[in-house]
């Protein structure tokens, strides 16, 4: 079955049993709905409870960055009487954030808390009820791959990375299926070129630098940080990552945040040198000339 994003929410959300045994029923699942709950008559409620309930709703867009491609808007609707949305609150967020979300033919998403803020529905608005919750909004974050051609440092980041920590996931190019949450001894990683600048050229080599920010992912910060310093030591004590063509990329200078945010700036960022050849190597007609003579 294709998953869409949508989908891919809606199921997460009615996995967490913590999560639909507060929830009313509506055909005898949780209710739980996109976009809009059904009418208050509907049959599906069988005439019991219709409270507490959610909906969402996802708004996507363009943004070169990556850093924001969308924003969804989950409500929680309770009653009084009932179960309060400060008790349902904790259980949504603790459903969706950090998780790693697969669609069919798109990149990976995760989804980054941004607020919670409590609203009322007056009783002419419902009638016989006063209704209150909470909405939550949450920015939806693309992460795209992106390797491109040889000599390329993502690739060359990436592929260090998979002989370094062997069951460490790279976000955007190792294969997920449906959901993928980060552990303490299966880290996740993603690398993406923030600047790319020519240095100087000669007549077989165009030398470049380049900005690599880097994503460390693990269930704690404890867990980020102690990732973060491993790699910034290894790649320190190295000073250079071998590219797919053999040749070095030289590490000119690292920087390291465990405050940063790691969904959206990384906490990492890796100044790079490495070269371009400008032309294919030839044999020099000189030595040929001498090699020949002497057979």
């Amino acid at each position: 079955m294709t998953m869409t994003l949508e989908d891919l929410i809606y199921n997460r959300l009615i996995a967490s049993k913590d999560l639909t045994d507060k929830l009313a029923k509506f055909n005898k699942l949780p209710a739980i709905f996109y976009q809009a709950a059904p009418g208050d008559q509907e049959e599906g409620w069988k005439g019991k409870k219709q409270y507490p309930r959610i909906d969402f709703v996802v708004d996507m867009q363009a943004n070169p960055e990556r850093q924001s491609s969308g924003l969804m808007t989950l409500n929680i609707w309770c009653i009084e009487s009932g179960t309060p949305p400060e008790e349902i609150e904790p259980e949504v967020r603790a459903a969706l954030c950090d998780v790693f979300m697969q669609p069919a033919e798109q990149p990976p998403y995760c989804l980054a808390w941004v607020r919670s803020d409590s609203f009322e529905v007056s009783a002419n608005t419902i009638k016989g009820s006063h209704v209150n919750g909470i909405t939550i909004l949450f920015d939806v974050l693309a992460f795209p791959c992106q390797e491109t051609t040889d000599p390329d440092p993502i690739m060359a980041m990436n592929e260090f990375i998979k002989e370094w920590e062997p069951a460490a996931v790279l976000i955007g190019r190792d294969k997920i299926q449906d959901y993928f949450t980060a552990a303490n001894n299966e880290p996740a990683f993603y690398f993406r070129l923030a600047t790319l600048e020519t240095a100087e050229e000669t007549n077989t080599v165009a030398w470049m630098h380049a900005s690599i920010a880097g994503h460390i992912f693990a269930p704690t910060a404890e867990a980020r940080l102690q990732w973060l310093k491993y790699l910034v030591d290894t790649l320190a004590y190295q000073g250079e990552v071998t590219m797919l063509d053999t040749s070095p990329m030289f590490i000119r200078s690292i920087k390291a945040d465990s405050a940063a945010n790691y969904l959206i700036t990384g906490q990492l960022r890796i100044n790079v040198r490495f070269g371009i050849l400008r032309r294919p190597k030839y044999a020099h007609a000189i030595k040929v000339f001498i090699q020949k003579n002497e057979e």
